[in-house]
Formats: C-alpha cells, sequence, structure tokens
C-alpha cells in the first residue's frame, strides 16, 4: 500500500497484483474501499490522513487538497461541520464529487505545498475556496481574521487570491475583507463591535492601533481608539473567564494604559449584540469621561495592511 496504507486498484494492478486479488482481499477484511478505485489496508474506518490521502487518489494526479481540510493542516480551524474534502483538479479532469470528496474543476490549478505527504493548495487559496463556499458572516469573519491575526497572510494577498479566481460565491468574503479587516478589525467579536459602534453616533474610531508614547515606548495595541479624546475599547474575550494567565495579562495590560492618561472601556462579546443599546449607552459615558480630561499626546500607528495605512 502506499501512503498511509491507502491505494488506488490501478496503481496496485499495475504493480502486478490481480483485480480478482483486490476483490478477495476486501471480502476477506484484510483491505477495505475508502472510495471509488481506493483500498486501504485492514477492515477498520478509514484515519483522518488516509480520507485524505484516498481523496487525492481518486482525484488523480496534480490534484490538491484545499478548503477547511487544507486549512486544518495549516493549523488554523476547519468550519466545516461535515469534514469534507474539497480537491481542486484542472479543467479538463474528468471527475465528480463522491462520498467524503468535493470535486471542483479550475483553470487556476495551484502549486502543490506537500505537508505531511498531502499535496495541499497554498494557504491564502485555501483560505478563500474555503469563504467562498460559506454564507454564514460569522464564519467567513472567523476564517478570515484567524489567518490574519496568526499573521499567517495579509489582506492584501487574500484581496489579490480573491481578485485573481473564481468569483462565485466572493461577495460576503469581499465585504469582509474590504470593510473589516481592511480597517483593522482583527476577529468576530470585533466585526460585531464595528457593527455597533456604526450605530452608535460616536466619532471615528481606529482598530488595532498600536500607541506609543512620545519617546517611541510602545504603550499597547488597543481593539478600537478613538485617537480625538484618548479613549481605548477592550473587546474582552470569553476565554478570559477561563484562563488566569490570559486576564492577568488583560488587567496589565488595561493598567498600563490608564498610566499614560487613557480611558479603558470594556465590553464582553456576547453584549454587543444581546445589549446594544446598554453597551452604546456606556461607551458614550466612557466617551464623554475621557473628552472631560486632557487627550494624552502619543504617536497611535494604524494596523499593517489596512485600507488607511
Amino acid at each position: 500500500m502506499g501512503l498511509f496504507g491507502v491505494a488506488a486498484v490501478a496503481d496496485l494492478a499495475a504493480l502486478g497484483m490481480p483485480s480478482s486479488t483486490i476483490s478477495r482481499r476486501v471480502q476477506a477484511g484484510h483491505a477495505r474501499r475508502v472510495l471509488r478505485g481506493v483500498v486501504k489496508d485492514g477492515p477498520d474506518e478509514p484515519t483522518g490522513d488516509q480520507r485524505a490521502a484516498a481523496a487525492l487518489l481518486y482525484a488523480g494526479p496534480s490534484s490538491v487538497i484545499s478548503g477547511g481540510e487544507a486549512l486544518r493542516r495549516y493549523g488554523l480551524t476547519d468550519p466545516s461541520p461535515d469534514a469534507r474534502i474539497l480537491v481542486v483538479v484542472e479543467e479538463q479532469r474528468q471527475r465528480t464529487s463522491s462520498a467524503f470528496v468535493d470535486i471542483e474543476r479550475t483553470e487556476r490549478l495551484p502549486r502543490a505545498v506537500t505537508i505531511d505527504g498531502l499535496d495541499l493548495a497554498p494557504l491564502d487559496r485555501a483560505v478563500i475556496d474555503t469563504v467562498r463556499r460559506e454564507d454564514r458572516i460569522d464564519v467567513v469573519r472567523g476564517v478570515l481574521s484567524e489567518a490574519v491575526q496568526k499573521e499567517r497572510t495579509t489582506v492584501s494577498r487574500l484581496m489579490a487570491e480573491l481578485a485573481a479566481g473564481s468569483q462565485r460565491g466572493t461577495a460576503l468574503p469581499r465585504r469582509v475583507l474590504r470593510d473589516e479587516l481592511g480597517v483593522g478589525v482583527r476577529s468576530v467579536a470585533e466585526s460585531w463591535a464595528l457593527e455597533l459602534h456604526a450605530d452608535s453616533g460616536l466619532p471615528p474610531a481606529l482598530w488595532n492601533p498600536r500607541l506609543y508614547d512620545p519617546t517611541g515606548t510602545y504603550i499597547a495595541q488597543a481593539d478600537a481608539f478613538f485617537p480625538d479624546v484618548g479613549l481605548a475599547w477592550e473587546i474582552d474575550s470569553r476565554r478570559h473567564h477561563f484562563l488566569l494567565p490570559d486576564w492577568d495579562k488583560t488587567l496589565r495590560r488595561r493598567a498600563r494604559m490608564q498610566s499614560y492618561g487613557l480611558v479603558v472601556a470594556h465590553t464582553r462579546p456576547s453584549r454587543l449584540r444581546a445589549d446594544r443599546a446598554a453597551v452604546i449607552e456606556e461607551l458614550w459615558g466612557s466617551y464623554r469621561l475621557a473628552a472631560s480630561r486632557p487627550c494624552p499626546d502619543l504617536r497611535v500607528v494604524a494596523a499593517p495592511d489596512t485600507n488607511s495605512a
């Protein structure tokens, strides 16, 4: 057998194993059919690696795994609940989707990136192939923001990949890249905050800018910042309720910003949707408090790769 104990029946036949022998091994429980024309050693359910290897064998030469399966192998989150595997093949390949494999033919077959013996689409292509198939905006936000937040790619690179490929399903990711990540938003919760800010009537805010004192000493990176009054708005991640070191880091960050004269407002992500009116009122209260004080003398650097950069 080949990679991960998986092989194409045609390859085994080319090595001299008769198809009747393969059939007998399957019937006897020594092997198992994974996909049409693809078998594995043993009768047990195929592992994730075996499913991926089988998908490539089924799709044929030069095929690459893209979508959520590729994201997972790049160390990012696979948003697919059904564990289907997207395989991209050249336009001329006559192959249809089957079982857990989705086949997409393309004129832009990417050069493979091999990880653990499996041929994957480049990360930018895998990200865009994933979000083009999603109609849930928070899933699109999560996939795009994770890749950028973890510095695995940039907004500009994703925009370029989006423009170069199929335009089917691109409206939603284009909007998120341009109007949210493009202004500095870097998480789903911050996208909710951006929407709330748009309805609040508050002055413009910068998203994820880096703050420095006049000597160039780094202070912090605020989730959102109102430069006209020196107000920082922090969207407290829910994980801080469970991870004490992260919560301690947040408290130190808050104290550091306050020590430079900043007013710091905090909002839990859940309240951005469930308690919008109260959050807007609280944010206005913090804004008025900051406006009543002298605005700190700071150097503000916009988040990298934003529309304003």
